[in-house]
């Protein structure tokens, strides 16, 4: 989810440091606070492009790759005879259950789903940048509704309906498959005179693997049909437009 949001709001804060700075440059000056965003955007979907090619060859290519692996509830127990002195508050339930960790050996098609978790996430950001670029074009060439803004915001919210749903289906399974892979062993051996404990997860303090988990946020579906709406306020006013043409 990050993914998108720290991106989009990079942006918008660029379009309003934009719209902030744009009358120093030239106070006569027609649209210059929309030609300095569309500037912005410009330069926002270009690095975004080049950071998605570059972010999803190195999800193929690194060694190891930083992933989010989901687990069973978990919280260390001591050994027996042992004790902690300073807390003042003890844990009665509850626990880990996702484990941040940079990971090496994954299997390739973990690092496939991972890259193409990174490349839904590029793709999402690039479509959003480009329906501003868009707006923006529409505004500066006095032709706000126009077909090409309908059909842009129309599309962006495909995308970002698929993209956002799509890539946290991606990475919730890539987790999965790199908590099995870290975490699925099939057997342990341990000295049992050193400790009475008769698991190795006990021993160690190891969390188990989970198999079956996707944590979907459905804000993709909120922000597609704000962005639908929005292309169809854009249609009727196109329609509008050509209603009117003539009149005055």
């Amino acid at each position: 989810m990050a993914g998108i949001i720290v991106p989009i709001a990079l942006l918008l804060m660029a379009i309003v440091a934009a719209l902030l700075a744009a009358p120093l440059f030239d106070k006569k000056a027609k649209g210059a606070e929309v030609r300095v965003t569309r500037g912005i955007a410009v330069v926002y979907v270009i690095i975004a492009g080049a950071s998605t090619i570059y972010g999803f060859a190195e999800t193929l290519m690194a060694q190891s790759l930083q992933v989010k692996m989901p687990v069973e509830e978990f919280w260390p127990t001591l050994p027996p005879g042992a004790s902690v002195q300073g807390t003042t508050a003890q844990v009665v339930s509850g626990g880990f259950t996702q484990a941040l960790v940079e990971v090496q050996g994954l299997a390739v098609g973990t690092r496939w789903l991972l890259g193409t978790t990174t490349l839904l996430q590029g793709i999402a950001a690039i479509f959003v940048g480009a329906a501003v670029i868009s707006m923006c074009n529409g505004y500066i060439g006095k032709a706000t509704f126009r077909p090409a803004l309908v059909k842009w915001f129309t599309v962006t919210a495909a995308v970002i309906l698929v993209c956002g749903l799509g890539w946290q289906i991606t990475e919730s399974i890539a987790g999965m498959q790199a908590s099995a892979q870290v975490l699925g062993f099939d057997g342990s051996t341990w000295q049992t005179d050193v400790t009475e404990r008769e698991d190795l997860h006990e021993i160690v303090g190891i969390p188990k693997a989970v198999y079956l988990e996707l944590n979907i946020n459905f804000w993709p579906i909120w922000a597609g049909l704000g962005l639908f709406s929005t292309a169809q306020i854009f249609k009727r006013g196109l329609e509008m437009q050509k209603d009117t043409a003539g009149l005055i």
